[in-house]
C-alpha cells in the first residue's frame, strides 16, 4: 500500500513509524512537485493540498486527504465525477482561526488600532475618546457552523456573548468530524441560542454586534453576503471573515465600511491572492487585513499527522473516513 506525501513538509522518521503501526504495510513516499508532475504508478492514497486533474495515470488510487480545511480547490476538478474519497484537514484549524477570530474582535472592542498609535506620538491621549466595549451580552452570528464556527462559538460565548448560528442544515446540530483538540469546539451544538437556514438570513443579520463567516466557499455561498445583506445589519455591527474569498463581496463590504453602516471588519481572504498592491481595500477605513494567514500556526502539522493516522487507522479496517467532502454540497 502506497502512499504519498506532496507538500514543502516531511514526515519524520518517528511520524512515518507511527503512521505505518496504525496501517501495516504502508509505504510513504514524501515528494514535493506541482501536483500535475506527481507521478500516480502505484499509489493508493494521495496526500496533498492541489490534486492533478489527470487521474488516468492514477489506476489505483484509493482514497485523497487534502491538507486545506476547505475543498473549493476541487470543485470543478475532474475527481468529482469519479466516487473516490476525498477527505479534508478540517479540524485541524479549528482552535488557531477561533483565535484569530477573538484576537481581532477584541483588537476593535478595545480600539487597539487606534491606542497603538499613542506610543510613537510621544503624547498622552484622550483616553476617554478611546473608550473600548464591554462584549457581555452582546450577540454574534457564525455564518457557516463547522469546526472552525463551533470553535468560534465556545470562545465568544466564554466571553459572555449571545451565540446564534446560520447553517446549511440547522436541523443537523451535532458534529461528526475531527476533533483535533478534545474539549474544543460545540460538538453536541448547544452553544447557540438560535439557529437559522439558508433563507433567513436577514432574520439573523439584524441580531448581531458581530458576524462571523467561516462558511465554506461553494457555488451557492459566493457572493451569499451583498449590498444587500451588509444592509441588513444593525448600525455599528463589525464582521470578522475568515473563510474564502468572494462569499461577502468586496466592493459591497468596502462600501458599507466608507458609508459607515458597517462600523469595522477584519478579513483574511481574497478573491485574488496575493491581493494586488493597488486593490482598494489597502485605502479601507475601519479595516484589518491579514494575508490568508489565521489559521496559519506552529503545530499544524503534528495534528495533520494525528488526523491522518486516524484516518489511516479507519481504512485499514474498512470503516468511514472522517471528513468526507459531499459531491453534493460542494465540501
Amino acid at each position: 500500500m502506497k502512499l504519498v506525501l506532496n507538500s514543502a513538509f516531511t514526515f519524520s522518521d518517528a511520524q512515518c513509524q507511527g503512521l505505518q503501526a496504525l496501517c501495516p504495510g504502508l509505504e510513504i513516499d514524501q515528494r514535493n512537485v506541482p501536483a500535475d508532475q506527481l507521478d500516480g504508478a502505484g499509489v493508493e492514497i494521495l496526500v496533498t493540498e492541489l490534486v492533478p486533474r489527470d487521474l488516468s495515470g492514477w489506476n489505483q488510487l484509493r482514497w485523497v486527504q487534502l491538507l486545506s480545511a476547505g475543498a473549493n480547490q476541487i470543485l470543478d476538478h475532474p475527481i468529482q465525477q469519479t466516487k473516490l474519497p476525498v477527505t479534508t484537514a478540517s479540524g485541524t484549524h479549528a482552535v488557531p482561526i477561533a483565535q484569530y477570530v477573538t484576537c481581532t474582535w477584541l483588537m476593535m472592542a478595545h480600539r487597539m488600532e487606534q491606542l497603538l498609535k499613542f506610543k510613537p506620538t510621544h503624547t498622552w491621549p484622550n483616553r476617554v475618546a478611546l473608550a473600548g466595549t464591554t462584549l457581555r451580552g452582546l450577540t454574534a452570528g457564525i455564518v457557516g457552523y463547522g469546526s472552525i464556527g463551533r470553535e468560534c462559538a465556545r470562545q465568544l460565548d466564554a466571553l459572555g456573548m449571545r451565540i446564534i448560528c446560520q447553517k446549511h442544515d440547522p436541523a443537523k446540530r451535532r458534529a461528526s468530524g475531527y476533533v483535533a483538540w478534545p474539549g474544543t469546539g460545540d460538538p453536541e451544538g448547544k452553544i447557540p441560542a438560535a439557529w437559522y437556514g439558508p433563507g433567513q438570513l436577514q432574520e439573523m443579520l439584524g441580531q448581531c454586534d458581530l458576524v462571523v463567516v467561516t462558511v465554506p466557499s461553494t457555488p451557492q455561498t459566493q457572493g451569499m453576503i451583498d449590498r444587500r445583506e451588509l444592509g441588513w445589519l444593525k448600525p455599528g455591527a463589525r464582521m470578522v471573515i475568515i473563510s474564502r474569498g468572494g462569499i461577502v463581496n468586496e466592493a459591497a463590504l468596502a462600501g458599507a465600511l466608507r458609508g459607515g453602516q458597517l462600523a469595522e471588519a477584519a478579513v483574511d481572504c481574497f478573491v485574488r491572492e496575493p491581493i494586488p498592491p493597488e486593490h482598494f481595500f489597502f485605502d479601507v477605513p475601519n479595516l484589518i487585513m491579514t494575508p490568508h494567514m489565521s489559521g496559519v500556526y506552529s503545530g499544524f502539522w503534528p495534528q495533520l499527522v494525528g488526523l491522518l493516522g486516524e484516518n489511516l487507522r479507519r481504512y485499514h479496517s474498512g470503516l468511514p473516513l472522517l471528513n468526507l467532502t459531499s459531491r453534493q454540497n460542494g465540501y
